[in-house]
């Protein structure tokens, strides 16, 4: 007698599709919500469980469906990125923040990563970054060289 029960078969190995990665878009222009769907959901391994074009409305679909993601325009009417992260983070606390911005600018990189974004992505990116942001790799622009004052005054480029 064994203590260990007899093993069926499992037959041949599965094939098991990679796990999908839920996602909610956040942005204050439609055309723009659209085109990123359509753009993410390019990556079958992710699935966009819905658009918002105000915070209060994504905050409502991340309690109702617990995305794992979140894409986040950082600049918006009802309070941008900074709102978006803390409502969000506030009923969905393991979500991640991807900030998704036309700015490229240190203070504004810095104070959303403030309110709790894991990445930031320019708008101007290829969708390569953005896919990776979401599939959770750390994207943060690179920080600015810095050049005398000097030289800024003068119109010399760091190239």
């Amino acid at each position: 007698m064994t203590n260990y029960p007899e093993l069926a078969d499992p037959g041949p190995p599965l094939r098991i599709a990679p796990a999908s990665v839920t996602v909610l878009l956040l942005d204050d222009h439609a055309v723009i919500l659209e085109a990123l769907r359509a753009l993410i959901e390019s990556d079958d391994t992710v699935v966009v469980v819905g658009t918002a074009n105000r915070v209060q409305d994504a905050v409502q679909l991340a309690k109702a469906t617990h995305p794992q993601v979140a894409v986040v325009d950082v600049n918006m009417p009802d309070g941008g990125g900074w709102a978006a992260a803390k409502g969000l983070l506030e009923v969905c606390p393991h979500i991640r923040l991807v900030a998704f911005s036309s700015f490229d600018n240190p203070l504004v990189t810095r104070t959303i990563t403030a309110a709790g974004i894991s990445a930031y992505v320019t708008k101007g990116s290829p969708l390569e970054v953005l896919l990776a942001a979401i599939h959770g790799e750390d994207v943060m622009p690179a920080p600015p060289q810095r050049m005398s004052l000097i030289r800024r005054t003068a119109g010399v480029t760091t190239d």
